[in-house]
């Protein structure tokens, strides 16, 4: 497993926990997510650092090999819309950026048996910095 070091907020792990407890049958991915969850540093939300990617943050990332960034949302499943640059935190990308602070980079495994590099470039917004805890 990934020992890159994540840190979630006491609220974001509370919600997403209780959405895994909700689901009759978890994928590859939520099951991942829950092994990110059980080893991440949590901390209050209003003492998790601007630079560190929540739910709803904004960030450019960099998939490689592209070298462009993209900009994404991270939303949980229920706010899932299918709008541009919404990533749902049970989708592959989704759970492998949560917790992640700018300039980190992860591996994370794809159904498909290939693993994606990402990279965080900037969090562009995150909710606890502006005090908004949704």
């Amino acid at each position: 497993m990934n020992k890159t070091t994540i840190i979630l907020s006491q609220q974001d792990l509370d919600r997403l926990e209780t959405m895994l407890e909700h689901q009759t049958k978890l994928s590859e991915t939520m099951i991942r997510l829950e092994d990110e969850l059980a080893r991440a540093e949590i901390v209050g939300p209003a003492e998790i650092a601007s630079n560190i990617v929540t739910m709803h943050s904004r960030v450019l990332l960099t998939i490689a090999p592209s070298p462009e960034p993209v900009e994404v949302t991270l939303v949980y499943p229920h706010e899932f819309k299918g709008d541009k640059g919404q990533v749902n935190v049970i989708a592959p990308i989704g759970a492998a950026i949560l917790g992640l602070a700018e300039g980190q980079t992860i591996e994370w495994p794809q159904p498909d048996g290939h693993t994606m590099k990402v990279t965080i470039e900037k969090v562009l917004y995150q909710p606890e910095s502006t005090g908004d805890y949704l």
